[in-house]
């Protein structure tokens, strides 16, 4: 069992400005709530993860903020500039200063993970000097990256960021370690994430809201997903709508 000091990070956007590409099918009101769940399911299983030593968000959000308080987590202020991997590197050199052995970063937006994913996660890292990673499913990005010291290599979330990272570390010398983990390929940030999400019903807070609140049964009949009714039929069966039967 790894015995160093390993924090989690969840970087997390103003809740008003998360999930611009979701615009076409959810209305800023739902794209708050949304994002506010996702950050509440993520954050309840890293605080409940023992093997962790301490969870940090970096926020410049009030509401998140409260949030991570309210469950223990500790707060750490976004610096705005650089943008998402400012905010990381930011923490990097934080929990670096408070002598803590490695960095978990995991995204806001990954509500199916669980605590055995981050032991998982944990058990397949190698300190000192290690890169550990999971990589997104659609769109070459980076779903949780561990790093040991925090700093070990440079952030670069975004795009294709799990080829990065994986060449970041071996540049550095180190053979970067790919997890696969099912529950955290799929991050919710495009339309068809929210379809692929539904399909598999989970004791979350977001299917509890996306479904909830009717915006599951609103995508599946929206004529800007043609193959919604295949999709979400696995996880609302006797919902599909006749238009889309007829195809």
């Amino acid at each position: 069992m790894n015995a160093q000091r390993i924090a989690a990070v969840i970087p997390v956007k103003n809740f008003s400005e998360a999930k611009q590409r979701l615009q076409p099918v959810l209305s800023c009101k739902e794209r708050r709530r949304l994002a506010r769940m996702m950050f509440q399911d993520v954050l309840n299983v890293l605080v409940e993860c023992r093997r962790l030593a301490a969870v940090y968000v970096v926020t410049s959000d009030p509401d998140a903020a409260r949030l991570a308080g309210t469950l223990g987590a500790a707060v750490l202020p976004d610096p705005i500039v650089g943008g998402l991997s400012g905010a990381i590197a930011h923490a990097a050199q934080a929990l670096k200063a408070q002598g803590v052995d490695g960095m978990l970063v995991m995204p806001a937006d990954v509500p199916n993970i669980d605590v055995a994913a981050v032991e998982r996660l944990l058990d397949a890292h190698a300190p000192p000097r290690a890169v550990t990673l999971v990589g997104a499913a659609r769109d070459g990005g980076t779903n949780a990256l561990l790093c040991s010291p925090p700093d070990v290599i440079p952030n670069c979330f975004g795009h294709n960021s799990f080829r990065a990272h994986c060449q970041l570390a071996a540049s550095s010398g180190i053979e970067p370690n790919v997890v696969s983990l099912p529950g955290l390929h799929y991050d919710i940030d495009r339309p068809l994430d929210l379809l692929s999400f539904l399909n598999v019903p989970s004791r979350t807070r977001t299917y509890d809201y996306l479904t909830g609140s009717r915006i599951a049964r609103r995508l599946q009949d929206t004529a800007a997903f043609p193959s919604a009714a295949t999709i979400l039929s696995g996880a609302m069966p006797g919902a599909v709508s006749t238009s889309f039967q007829k195809g």
